[in-house]
């Protein structure tokens, strides 16, 4: 195995372990294995929390790279497609409502996310239908209409909520990791698990499809059908991680580029180079929200957005310096 999946293994499970000790109030080893209120603050706030950010982290970072493959295009993500507003949006209107239907043991947040996200697709494979046109240009130009629609219905609920709902909705859509206990991290397993059996279960038809649609139409695939296929697969992943920790930016984005830098183009290598990266990248931002600016816990998407702007300019700078 690759010498930088070893490290990068060891970092977070290094990162797994410490962090819960770290923070506002530094909690020491002893403390842990005894009842007191040190303990419940490791056991069910801390631990859980590092858990779900190296998941959600993974969840995002993997939307990513199966939307980059998709559409051949390093800049598509569910924020561009409209996947991500759409989980969003879904949120922000079971927030609004007060929605608190369960279906299958899954809260109404959960829910009215991936009917969002999955009304993105529907959006976006109704207009390739009705244009009769069914080309990465028109599923990216969609895309990027719908991502504007749903933003703006954001914006709007956000306009017509109370003051204190609308710092609370503010707060939810700037992403963050908040979590009491392990259902959470529990549900947002599963979604990974299978996440990860779809991308390795369709290792040939992303292969395929990534050598260009002419190409993966010559050898049986239908390229069109596919893409809505794997469209439907990542409105529920991607709405799942959505409607726990708000829309969380730069992950989908940044990740997959490092990802296929390092995995030199292959793909086992590539797919857990994301893996790794995405939860890492995550849990360590998310750390860093709750312990830069004491006692203030500072939204992990913009973390994020501070970490990966730069570090993307960076990777894009020398990249275009290789091509002169």
């Amino acid at each position: 195995m690759n010498k930088k999946i070893w490290l990068l293994i060891i970092f977070i499970i290094l990162l797994l372990v410490f962090t819960p000790f770290l923070g506002i109030i530094p909690i020491e080893i002893k403390s842990i294995f005894e009842n007191n209120p040190n303990s419940f603050i490791f056991w069910h706030l801390r631990v859980p929390r590092a858990l779900l950010g190296f998941i959600t982290g993974a969840i995002l970072a993997l939307s990513g790279l199966v939307c980059q493959n998709l559409f051949k295009n390093n800049l598509a993500t569910p924020d561009l497609l409209g996947i991500s507003s759409g989980a969003a949006a879904g949120a922000v209107i079971a927030l609004k409502f007060n929605i608190d239907l369960t279906f299958l043991g899954v809260g109404g947040l959960s829910v009215f996310s991936y009917f969002g996200a999955l009304s993105a697709v529907f959006f976006i494979s109704l207009i390739a239908r009705i244009v009769k046109n069914s080309s990465l240009y028109t599923f990216l130009m969609s895309g990027v209409a719908i991502n504007f629609f749903y933003s703006s219905i954001i914006v709007f609920f956000q306009y017509i909520f109370d003051y204190s709902n609308t710092f609370s909705l503010l707060r939810w859509l700037m992403g963050g990791i908040s979590v009491a206990g392990y259902k959470e991290v529990l549900f947002l397993s599963v979604i990974l698990i299978l996440f990860l059996i779809f991308i390795f279960f369709f290792k040939r038809e992303f292969l395929l499809i990534s050598a260009g649609e002419d190409f993966a139409t010559s050898r049986g695939l239908n390229a069109v059908h596919f893409r809505i296929y794997s469209f439907l697969g990542l409105s529920f992943f991607v709405g799942a991680a959505v409607s726990f920790c708000g829309p969380i930016g730069f992950i989908a984005l940044v990740v997959p580029h490092v990802s296929r830098v390092w995995g030199k183009g292959q793909y086992i290598p590539t797919v857990l180079f994301t893996f790794l990266l995405g939860g890492g990248l995550l849990l360590l931002a998310d750390f860093l929200a709750r312990s830069l600016i004491p006692p203030v816990d500072i939204p992990v998407g913009i973390v994020t957005s501070l970490l990966g702007a730069p570090f993307f300019l960076t990777l894009l700078i020398a990249q275009l310096k290789k091509t002169d």
